[in-house]
């Protein structure tokens, strides 16, 4: 049973909150906000690092696309429903990719904008330093963009599975 749109947008933000309330518990009560890796300037190397893998991991996998669907055409075995179906299950998969990719996007420019706000004064006096807001927004984004990658490679190596399998199902029929 697919999700809908609502519910996914729903699920997303409910473990995006989860993650960041713990990175939030993790920043007050441990040091790892001092480590060095999570400076603005070593996490926008990290995202722009991720950005080009993702970027050409889609790119790679973009080029699979025509030739599964292909492959899925020509396939005997397969009703005409079913073939629409993995078709739409492949196209699916590459809007999760692109999802992916975004996110990792909106992270950079995140991290830009704190790096930003951090060196600004801040004009309404407000006491907010105890927050750790944004050592906590850039635990969340370390985490959530290398989640986001994870799923970029295991959705790229789902489809190379595919296209194996429709290789070795079309020797076999010829």
């Amino acid at each position: 049973m697919k999700m809908t749109k609502k519910i996914r947008i729903v699920w997303l933000f409910i473990i995006v909150s989860l993650i960041g309330l713990i990175a939030n518990y993790l920043v007050r009560a441990t040091s790892i906000a001092s480590f060095s890796f999570f400076e603005p300037r070593s996490l926008f190397t990290y995202f722009g690092v991720l950005i080009g893998f993702a970027l050409t991991i889609y790119t790679f996998g973009l080029t699979m696309v025509s030739d599964i669907k292909t492959k899925i055409d020509n396939h005997k075995k397969f009703s005409d429903i079913q073939k629409n179906e993995m078709y739409e299950t492949l196209i699916s998969g590459f809007g999760e990719i692109k999802g992916d990719v975004w996110l990792i996007f909106y992270s950079l420019l995140i991290v830009i904008g704190f790096a930003i706000a951090k060196e600004i004064v801040n004009p309404f006096g407000w006491q907010i330093e105890n927050l750790m807001l944004p050592e906590s927004v850039n635990l969340t984004l370390f985490i959530t963009t290398t989640i986001a990658m994870w799923d970029i490679m295991q959705t790229l190596f789902n489809l190379a599975e595919i296209n194996l399998e429709l290789n070795k199902n079309n020797k076999a029929s010829s």
